[in-house]
């Protein structure tokens, strides 16, 4: 079988763990990332701002597999890191028709009042940077044979930040619905898609990356308080427990292509995560 060729723009963390399937295979993997000069093994990287980089920066490829990050979490921020660099990307690779893969989020559904989401429900951002990732994959859509990966909130190793607060005995907002996909499984999502793609299987043009669990955002405080050992002062109303907004997402469609999730549910991850991060604090 011949070697594809793989780019990926924005090798962050998640980049990286597609990076190092391709590497493994023995395709030839390309990647750009705004800071920094390390890459993985074997990666061809580029270290600058994918919008000012010059076509010749930007080789011909197989696939291109797009995972930015905000510099900030504002309209201006989502737009520099999300739609202007869609747009060099169209600029670049639109006459050689390249594949794309787009990681996206769920937050593109406004919904929030409890409703199911699947794969027709229609999205309706209600934030400004949620209307960024929508124009950004209607952008790419009209432009590049591009699938947009829609994914939950994403945990897993290193990504402390709701254990912290449960640890330092924040104060718990109202109850609400929320979904969550382990890092690792977006990480094969994304090459389970990717070899689809170049396979030339046809596909959606878009997939809920969400595991099989939607679950009040409560359930899971008190999983990961249970797991930290730390006590929570829960309110007597039993009426408080029910969540009062947010969505439950279906990822039945992802499924339907032969994904199978290797964290089903948050419990798993969540056990994983704060032994790890229990770990760390007592060394």
């Amino acid at each position: 079988m011949n070697s594809k060729r793989v780019l990926i723009a924005g090798c962050g963390d998640l980049g990286t763990g597609v990076a190092e399937y391709f590497v493994a295979k023995g395709d030839q993997v390309y990647a750009v990332r705004r800071s920094g000069t390390v890459f993985p093994h074997k990666v061809r990287g580029v270290t600058g701002n994918l919008t000012e980089l010059a076509d010749e920066a930007l080789p011909d490829v197989d696939l291109i597999v797009l995972i930015m990050t905000p510099s900030e979490r504002s309209p201006a921020g989502y737009r520099a890191a999300y739609f202007d660099t869609a747009q060099r990307l169209t600029e670049r690779y639109q006459s050689a028709q390249t594949p794309l893969l787009f990681v996206s989020s769920t937050s593109v559904y406004g919904q929030n009042k409890g409703q199911w989401i699947d794969q027709d429900t229609p999205p309706i951002g209600a934030q400004e940077t949620a209307k960024i990732l929508l124009e950004t994959e209607q952008l790419l859509a009209r432009a590049l044979p591009s699938i947009a990966l829609r994914c939950s909130g994403i945990y897993g190793p290193k990504r402390y930040r709701m254990l912290d607060k449960i640890n330092a005995g924040e104060v718990w907002q109202a109850n609400s619905w929320t979904n969550r996909v382990h890092r690792h499984d977006v990480v094969r999502a994304l090459c389970h898609l990717a070899e689809k793609v170049l396979n030339g299987e046809s596909l959606a043009g878009h997939y809920n990356v969400t595991d099989d669990t939607p679950v009040s955002m409560w359930e899971v405080k008190l999983c990961i308080a249970h797991l930290l050992g730390v006590a929570v002062n829960l309110p007597d109303d039993v009426a408080a427990f029910l969540p009062i907004s947010g969505k439950r997402i279906s990822n039945q469609a992802l499924k339907e292509t032969g994904f199978c999730f290797a964290y089903p549910s948050y419990v798993s991850g969540y056990e994983e995560l704060v032994k790890a991060y229990l770990a760390e604090q007592s060394a």
